[in-house]
């Protein structure tokens, strides 16, 4: 009920902020929310140029899962390995710390110089913003499990390799969804910069870009719209984890 009454809200804001930029300028420039919505429809039956938005979406969601997919298969290991190595978590972590800071955005050059541009670029820019929040949950969820698991496990003769799998691992789920969380977002807002600053022909960001190009807004908000549902739909998906995750643990406790 109160995220209906905040997207309400929000729609109400939308449309005074269109009617005033209207008033003001005299022309219509930011569309409101009923043209939006009705821009859908075409978008998603017909599309522009032969291409439709839904395909756009998909070629952008392509590149989103391949850089995820990527950060999940390196930041969960090593952030293990950061979490129970101690020694080499002091060598790691000043590398980790001289990278992060630096903007997925500006590995652009770099990316296009190795891969071209192609879809293995796109994947290098969204791993560069997924990998390290992943690699910090993962790391701290793994510093913080209670050691008395460990000695219990242990106790009952227990290897290291099984007090990963059956102790640590299940005991950090939660960490690892809230990470991907964050980082599946963070991929999303990687690959639409991406798309808008060329590196790109396809995808929702190249739309969007491309609509506020040749003057078509309405469309290039349609296209916005498009990215705040994708957005919530992968936000509820992970709320739904997260409480599943969340549940399975303490029910282990």
């Amino acid at each position: 009920m109160y995220y209906a009454i905040g997207l309400g809200i929000l729609l109400g804001l939308w449309e005074r902020v269109s009617l005033l930029q209207e008033w003001i300028a005299g022309v219509k420039i930011i569309p409101d929310p009923i043209s939006t919505m009705l821009a859908l429809g075409p978008l998603v039956s017909k599309g522009m140029y032969g291409v439709t938005l839904l395909e756009h979406v998909f070629t952008s969601f392509g590149r989103v899962l391949l850089g995820f997919l990527y950060a999940i298969l390196l930041a969960v290991p090593l952030g293990l390995f950061l979490g129970l190595n101690k020694r080499g978590r002091l060598i790691l972590e000043p590398v980790v710390d001289f990278i992060r800071p630096i903007p997925p955005i500006a590995w652009v050059p770099i990316a296009i110089i190795l891969f071209g541009i192609s879809i293995i670029s796109h994947a290098f820019i969204i791993f560069i913003g997924a990998f390290f929040p992943l690699l910090q949950n993962v790391a701290d969820g793994v510093r913080h499990v209670k050691p008395v698991y460990r000695d219990v496990a242990q106790s009952l003769g227990a290897n290291r390799s099984q007090i990963i799998w059956r102790v640590v691992l299940p005991a950090i789920g939660p960490n690892i969804l809230t990470g991907a969380k964050v980082s599946i977002g963070i991929g999303w807002m990687c690959v639409i910069a991406a798309e808008m600053i060329g590196v790109s022909d396809a995808g929702v960001g190249y739309f969007i870009n491309d609509m506020k190009n040749i003057g078509n807004y309405t469309f290039m908000m349609a296209g916005m719209v498009a990215l705040a549902i994708i957005g919530l739909a992968i936000l509820f998906f992970f709320y739904a984890l997260e409480h599943y995750a969340i549940k399975w643990v303490e029910g282990i406790k």
